[in-house]
């Protein structure tokens, strides 16, 4: 099995999109358009959380000029899982429904896929993921814009722990990549104790 990885761009101050729910304040050029070609070349699968997938899905299968041939491949050819209790429309070339424990699923689809899986959208899934302890990896696109407001990647739901820095990639826009191991569950941090005054910094 490979690792399984979140991946989602945010903004400064912690917002995956804007008030209005849209993403413009994205900074992208072809030099971040060349990574995400690698990045999705890299991968043998990719999850979803429902309300990322039925957006994605009716994007994608007629994605046009606008995204590049190896986007528009890889998401038409690669494996998309979605975490899912209710039935879902499977129209778009190779979705399968995950239901059940978010661990066991993503764990069992990573075994299918044999390679690094993805998990790309959208908050709720990097929470759930994060939460359970699946993910090898922290992946945070940060963009350099502050939103003030908007639907924030994290609520407090996933548990305290320490995060080693892998790699850290910038692009000419201004966005760069951070990447960050995630310890095994038995090595997180116990639980918060209340705050002291210490250094500012």
């Amino acid at each position: 099995m490979g690792s399984v990885f979140a991946h989602i761009s945010v903004s400064v101050d912690g917002y995956v999109a804007d008030a209005a729910r849209g993403l413009g304040w994205w900074s992208a050029d072809d030099e971040f358009d060349r990574y995400i070609d690698g990045m999705l070349e890299s991968i043998s699968g990719m999850v979803f959380g429902r309300v990322a997938f039925d957006a994605l899905a009716q994007f994608w299968p007629t994605a046009g000029p606008e995204v590049s041939l190896i986007q528009r491949h890889r998401m038409h050819e690669l494996p998309k899982y979605v975490l899912s209790h209710a039935p879902l429309d499977t129209t778009w070339h190779n979705s399968h429904r995950l239901a059940g424990d978010p661990r066991r699923a993503i764990e069992r689809a990573a075994q299918d896929a044999a390679g690094d899986i993805a998990v790309f959208a959208g908050a709720g899934a990097v929470r759930a993921t994060l939460s359970s302890g699946v993910l090898d990896e922290l992946r945070l696109v940060v963009h350099p814009v502050l939103l003030g407001s908007g639907l924030p990647l994290f609520d407090g739901t996933h548990p305290a722990q320490s995060l080693r820095v892998r790699e850290t990639t910038s692009f000419g826009s201004g966005a760069h990549v951070v990447r960050y191991s995630l310890p095994a569950p038995a090595q997180r941090l116990p639980a918060a104790t209340p705050a002291t005054v210490g250094s500012p910094w």
